[in-house]
């Protein structure tokens, strides 16, 4: 197999609450050709936060080892994924004048000037903002303007949503990946890197949201318009379902986790069988039998009460069922719960579908990655590579004078 070029490689890390998912792949066109993934399993995160250091690093360290077995290659740096309920999304507005004498036409500095003027607010020490997203642009009181690059005008505003984390938080994230012996290239929001790898165009048009329930938190995220207008990360998630399980049946984790997953919600539908099932005394080698169906309460009633703060985050933020009526999107590994689609869809009275990484984003080996548990991890990627192109059209749209003075920053700072 030919050697993958290593400038177009990129590794994404998901550090979730109860696994670390990393993908490694090599980027052509905004194409993700997937040649690598690893698993393993991780108790150093609790809710989304990292609690335990070294047992971070250590999942982090034998997830990347076993994507780079599979890939033959080395990466040194790697995207990483945040979450946890410090994360937190305030809106900003941010304008520049155009020009002071006659009209002028739009570029990508003058955009990038507008978002950072919308970042000039009042920031607490313990905060740090991770992503600036426009939900739109106004020129010249038009508003409603997707991309104003190529319009004339004089003065440019943007609406913006800005998300922040806790520097404690971000701090963590950083030393787990830089001890486990790589470069942090970025850290995204795990609900952001999601929605992009499992949305289309025309839902983020309409109107929906999206809920990515892991092990320990639901990551939502509303998008309206093109535009992320809402994130927030509940710390409720999969393992308060298992726990419940093993409370009531006294058995095993691993025995409640195949349970929940492998039998999920019971309708009792003509073609559901509710069949009897042995299961195994935590600590004893005696069994019971036990009814599927008797099952399906300590699930439903978890997903509803998920449902329930869902609903009560949404309320709380003043958020309209008109901006999310095109549905909810259900990703990350607790999606993958039978009939928890159906479920939602009876409480929200909307639109559910699961949603795993859409197929036109991946090459390579799309049937490995084709699930909700791999959305965070393919969003990070395909979230990253448009923000860098985005930044080289920047970077691309100076003046030879500003890209002069940039260079001679560069030189006076490494001599520093």
């Amino acid at each position: 197999m030919a050697q993958p070029a290593l400038e177009n490689i990129i590794a994404a890390v998901d550090i979730g609450t109860t696994k670390i998912c990393t993908v490694i792949a090599e980027v052509k066109d905004f194409e993700i050709n997937v040649i690598g993934v690893g698993w393993q399993d991780n108790i150093g995160v609790v809710k989304g936060a990292i609690a335990n250091i070294n047992e971070t690093t250590a999942a982090i360290r034998k997830s990347v080892e076993k994507a780079e077995e599979m890939a033959n290659v080395k990466v040194e740096a790697v995207i990483a994924s945040i979450s946890g309920k410090h994360i937190a999304g305030i809106k900003g507005h941010g304008e520049t004048t155009l020009s002071h004498s006659k009209l002028k036409e739009i570029t990508e500095e003058d955009k990038r000037r507008a978002e950072e003027a919308a970042t000039s607010i009042f920031m607490p020490q313990d905060r740090e903002i991770l992503h600036t997203i426009p939900m739109q642009y106004i020129v010249d009181s038009q508003d409603e303007i997707e991309d104003p690059t190529g319009m004339t005008g004089m003065k440019l505003e943007v609406d913006t949503y800005i998300i922040t984390g806790s520097v404690t938080a971000i701090d963590n994230v950083r030393k787990v990946i830089e001890h486990a012996g790589y470069r942090v290239e970025d850290i995204i929001v795990q609900g952001i890197a999601s929605a992009n790898a499992v949305l289309f165009n025309d839902e983020k048009d309409i109107g929906v949201l999206v809920l990515d329930i892991g092990g320990g938190t639901t990551d939502m995220v509303v998008y309206y318009k093109g535009a992320v207008r809402f994130a927030k990360v509940i710390p409720v998630g999969g393992q308060l379902i298992t726990n419940d399980i093993v409370s009531a049946l006294q058995t095993p984790k691993s025995v409640a986790e195949d349970l929940k997953r492998k039998y999920g919600i019971f309708y009792g539908d003509p073609d559901e069988k509710d069949e009897l099932v042995k299961i195994p005394d935590m600590g004893a080698s005696k069994t019971m039998e036990i009814q599927i169906s008797k099952i399906t309460p300590y699930i439903k009633l978890r997903v509803q009460e998920l449902v329930k703060f869902v609903k009560t985050e949404l309320e709380k933020e003043g958020i309209d069922k008109s901006l999310y009526s095109g549905g909810v999107i259900l990703t990350g590994g607790s999606s993958l719960l039978k009939n928890i689609d159906r479920l939602v869809k009876d409480e929200m009275d909307l639109r559910v579908r699961i949603g795993i990484p859409l197929k036109e984003k991946i090459v390579g080996l799309y049937d490995i990655v084709a699930t909700p548990e791999y959305a965070t991890v393919i969003g990070l990627i395909d979230y990253y590579i448009r923000y860098q192109v985005k930044m080289r059209n920047t970077i691309g749209s100076k003046s030879w004078l500003q890209k002069t003075w940039d260079f001679l920053k560069s030189i006076i700072i490494d001599n520093l």
